[in-house]
């Protein structure tokens, strides 16, 4: 059931709305997320997320609340719109006389994605040219996980799963740690990309791992490579970290923490994967491919030397009974790739010796993968849905329609509905 308030606030008060629930300014001017929304304007938050807005004059306002919402007053010590809105203040109209790259920084669940909108949208409201980067490859807004996306502001925002990616790279993994420089490639490529458009402020969000020396190697790596006008911090170790790094280099601003932040679960987090996969991939087809017209960017079985019945028998000491259960067999260098019908145990167990990898088909069924143009170009996300060493097919569930000159197989596994299977895959490797 929905219930509907109607509330009345003074110039300067602040209120907290959880979701699900719709805001309409009846009258009066209310600051939300860096957004000014004047009488007639409304906005709407997910049931998973939770803003602050402000009163900027007598305001009037008619909230929809939906099952489990509701609308708290923000007490002083709590609230952090003013010291955000002081570091747009600071921070944007700079960006007027030269371009901005702007990174965002900070742990999980500190309130990063929403620093991020709130530093676009006032920047939008300044007349600027604004776009951003989604950079944390495990809980992507843009796109699906395992990618890095850029996308335009061009209108109010509270999430950045209100916009339309322009651009995406493919970077095959959900953890920054299992892919440390593809993740920092991904996220310079697509800084640049939006600086040679003509943006005035590119805004990157990041993940939030920072609580190792390996986490916090990465965002410094990130932060040389796309050479970053202001890094914005959420925790004040990394403003301090940052500011000794990068104190002489660029302007390093930290943004208190919301303290009562719209925390999620794991599950909750889970079902949000879920939700991207299914909103791209799954109003997508099933194209049948030739691996011949194919590059694949993997080491892997897919990319080796196809041997010879005779040549395996030559080279690999098998018994007859495990020679007679094999698909197919690569090589790559001195690494032999088996590839056995049904379950590859009976496989493994013969073929114990180094240098060889073994799995079957349904290890490939459902890996994530990227798709590529002729001009090697990002134009696609997909699923591996089956490979026919007999004929040569593979066979790739995506919404892409256009040409397909190569794959890139990720590290990620979906299952037929599109969930996330286990962790990190190693079987197409």
């Amino acid at each position: 059931m929905s219930a509907a308030l109607e509330l009345e606030l003074p110039a300067g008060k602040v209120i907290r709305v959880v979701g699900p629930a719709k805001v309409e300014v009846v009258s009066g001017r209310l600051l939300a997320v860096g957004s000014r929304y004047t009488a007639g304007s409304s906005f709407v938050v997910h049931r998973l997320r939770s803003y602050s807005a402000k009163a900027l004059e007598p305001t009037r306002l008619r909230v929809l609340l939906g099952g489990g919402a509701k609308v708290e007053e923000a007490s002083p010590s709590e609230e952090v719109v003013d010291a955000w809105l002081s570091i747009a203040e600071q921070l944007i109209p700079s960006c007027c006389n030269s371009p901005c790259r702007v990174l965002v920084v900070g742990p999980p669940e500190s309130g990063k994605t929403t620093m991020v909108a709130f530093l676009a949208n006032y920047a939008r409201e300044l007349g600027l040219r604004v776009s951003v980067v989604e950079g944390d490859v495990g809980q992507e807004d843009l796109l699906v996980p395992a990618t890095v996306a850029l996308a335009e502001v061009s209108k109010p925002i509270l999430w950045l799963r209100e916009l339309e990616p322009l651009s995406f790279r493919f970077v095959g993994c959900t953890s920054p740690q299992h892919c440390f420089t593809e993740s920092i490639v991904a996220v310079k490529d697509l800084v640049d990309e939006a600086v040679a458009r003509g943006f005035s402020v590119v805004v990157v969000n990041t993940d939030g791992w920072v609580g190792s020396l390996s986490g916090i190697e990465h965002k410094l790596a990130l932060a040389r490579w796309i050479k970053p006008t202001h890094i914005v911090t959420l925790s004040e170790d990394l403003y301090e970290v940052f500011s000794r790094s990068y104190g002489n280099l660029c302007k390093i601003l930290h943004a208190p923490r919301p303290p009562a932040p719209r925390e999620r679960s794991r599950e909750e987090r889970r079902e949000l994967r879920v939700q991207a996969y299914r909103k791209y991939i799954g109003r997508g087809r099933v194209r049948t491919l030739k691996l011949s017209n194919l590059s694949v960017l993997s080491l892997g079985a897919l990319v080796g030397r196809k041997l010879s019945l005779d040549e395996i028998r030559k080279q690999l000491n098998l018994p007859s009974e495990i020679l007679g259960n094999l698909l197919y067999v690569s090589k790559v260098l001195d690494t032999y790739y088996l590839v056995e019908r049904g379950d590859s145990s009976s496989l493994r167990n013969a073929a114990v010796g180094a240098g060889v990898q073994v799995l079957s088909v349904e290890c490939l069924r459902g890996l994530l993968v990227g798709i590529l143009d002729c001009r090697m170009r990002d134009v696609g996300v997909g699923t591996l849905v089956n490979v026919d060493f007999s004929t040569g097919d593979i066979a790739v569930q995506t919404p892409w329609e256009g040409e397909v000159c190569g794959l890139i197989l990720g590290k990620v596994k979906l299952s037929e509905s599109l969930e996330e299977v286990g962790g990190r895959v190693r079987c197409s490797q």
